[in-house]
């Protein structure tokens, strides 16, 4: 994932609660080079995958990989 798909996580992110921007960027890359295998899965399989921050649960949706291509 590149960091404008990332940067376009954020942004979703930041809609749902206020968070600090760089702290939410640490966190959401480091779930996902922990978990990429379990993020991926549960996109194919789900639809979604639920990434754990600090400032809330995020949802990361196959739409949202499309619209940051």
């Amino acid at each position: 994932m590149g960091g404008i798909q990332i940067e376009n996580l954020l942004t979703l992110m930041a809609g749902n609660k206020p968070f600090d921007r760089d702290q939410a960027r640490r966190e959401v890359l480091d779930y996902l080079n922990v978990h990429m295998t379990t993020v991926a899965t549960d996109i194919e399989k789900k639809g979604e995958a639920v990434i754990p921050t600090a400032s809330g649960t995020f949802i990361l949706t196959k739409d949202d990989l499309i619209a940051a291509a």
